[in-house]
């Protein structure tokens, strides 16, 4: 039956074998791993029981074929492999399947889907991905849910983000949703776009733990913002305190590949990474609603730690209203570096007034010294919630600033009262300075804890080999569960 099917193939087209590398003819053949083994040379190989499959040579799927993710697989890549799919993509099986290495750490390059002739966006579901990393290009982008990603080698051949979205020269049509996906213990960013294109993107209600595993700051979500629209809301993402450098969020256009940039970062919890949100170059943004605490990992209080960054240093181009964020425990609460107009509250004017902003940011405990995070030298532990680092004027009305009933918010801000040469920050009315009036203020769901279960139950902070239940524990008593596969 083997040669059988080998010489129909062959009847159909040729093969092309170059370097070691399969490429499949291009004829409309749907290819999947099980028929791909069935040829001797192509360097794939199939267990006993037809569910497991070594990739040991590159794998090209040509345009004009498909290649169709089998249900309940594993595709074990090894070094340096990947399989690059030109044509039609089928990956949302009904069951459950992994993609991972040969052994050990062994770093595989990447599954790369660059189908150029798609009409839809590609459906990516119920996939597993280890070591190696996802890289997506399809013409009219992907939809990206219940997946989980870890693990991944980066460098500068296999990639920087375990889950890599976009590339040079897409179409306007372009578009990504990445929801309800798990990324754990990649060694650098676990989503990110290229800095040289502009994709539209949609990231919301997934889990990131312990990314950036090589401490080389990178940020957990790590894209180029898009006049199409960037919106990042509802995930949650827990750094390494042990890994000093990895940042949240950072959204920017550091090489103007966009002209009215959009961008929605909302009702996120963000926490223990070297800083929460960071805003960069040219765009509109609103950042609302985030729960960002103690993201003050930094150990030099000049080179970073903001709770939200905004940098635009030509003070030209980027735009941002800034409201209900409650921002504890870093460094350096806001900073803002040039910008064309940051808006953390102004409620002088009309609430249909283009410059309204309703404030109530809640600021506690930000600030750096002697006293916060171990740092050394005899500075005394000073607030930092808001410091105007531009000549523009930051309106701040109307948020909560937890300092005491007695005391100022201005013994918290930095702006031309402390060197002329900055903007001022208009703080005046404020909302509350106490606990009491903080109380009030809306504050989102934080992630206090992650455990993980064995099939016997055993509890460990760190998942086991194998099949593994995840419990990611709240600070209002709330938990949510699910499966991975280490």
């Amino acid at each position: 039956m083997k040669k059988f099917y080998l010489l129909s193939v062959l009847a159909a087209a040729t093969l092309s074998l170059q370097a070691a590398v399969f490429t499949s003819p291009g004829n409309g053949t749907t290819w999947t791993m099980t028929s791909i083994a069935a040829i001797d040379t192509t360097g794939v190989t199939a267990s006993e029981d037809g569910k497991t499959f070594t990739v040991t040579e590159n794998v090209i799927i040509s345009e004009g074929d498909t290649f169709q993710m089998e249900d309940g697989i594993t595709i074990k890549l090894a070094k340096s492999v990947e399989i690059d799919i030109e044509g039609t993509a089928l990956m949302a099986p009904a069951e459950r399947s992994l993609i991972t290495n040969t052994e050990g750490t062994v770093a595989p390059k990447c599954i790369w889907v660059k189908t150029a002739n798609a009409t839809t966006p590609l459906e990516v579901k119920n996939l597993d991905f280890e070591y190696g990393a996802l890289k997506l290009s399809p013409a009219y982008g992907a939809n990206i849910s219940d997946c989980t990603f870890r693990y991944q080698q980066a460098s500068v051949s296999n990639g920087t983000a375990s889950l890599q979205l976009g590339g040079v020269g897409m179409n306007s049509t372009e578009s990504y949703t990445v929801r309800n996906c798990t990324f754990e213990y990649n060694k650098r960013s676990a989503i990110g776009t290229p800095s040289n294109a502009s994709v539209a993107l949609l990231i919301e209600n997934n889990t990131f733990n312990y990314n950036d595993d090589q401490n080389l700051n990178y940020p957990h979500i790590n894209v180029t913002a898009c006049d199409r629209g960037v919106v990042i809301r509802n995930n949650t993402i827990v750094g390494n305190r042990e890994k000093n450098l990895g940042g949240g969020i950072i959204v920017a256009d550091l090489m103007g590949v966009t002209s009215d940039a959009q961008t929605l970062i909302e009702n996120n919890n963000v926490s223990d990474c070297r800083y929460g949100i960071a805003v960069y170059s040219k765009q509109n943004a609103i950042v609302r609603d985030n729960y960002l605490l103690n993201n003050n990992t930094e150990k030099t209080p000049a080179n970073g730690g903001s709770g939200i960054n905004f940098y635009e240093p030509n003070g030209v181009g980027l735009v941002a209203k800034v409201y209900r964020n409650h921002i504890e425990g870093s460094l350096w609460g806001v900073t803002v570096v040039g910008c064309k107009d940051v808006n953390l509250g102004r409620t002088d004017v009309a609430e249909d007034d283009e410059n309204y902003c309703p404030g109530l940011n809640v600021f506690i405990n930000n600030g750096n010294g002697s006293e916060q995070n171990g740092f050394d030298g005899d500075s005394e532990f000073q607030r930092f919630d808001l410091y105007n680092n531009s000549g523009n004027t930051v309106y701040a009305m109307n948020n909560y600033w937890y300092i005491g009933s007695d005391a100022s918010p201005r013994v918290t801000i930095m702006d031309v009262e402390d060197n002329p040469a900055l903007g001022q920050v208009i703080y005046t009315p404020w909302a509350g300075t106490t606990a009491t009036g903080i109380d009030t203020a809306r504050t989102a769901r934080s992630l206090t804890g992650v455990k993980y279960y064995n099939i016997n139950g055993v509890e460990s902070t760190t998942p086991f080999q194998g099949l593994n239940i995840i419990v990611n524990e709240y600070n209002d008593g709330s938990k949510t569960t699910g499966k991975v596969i280490h």
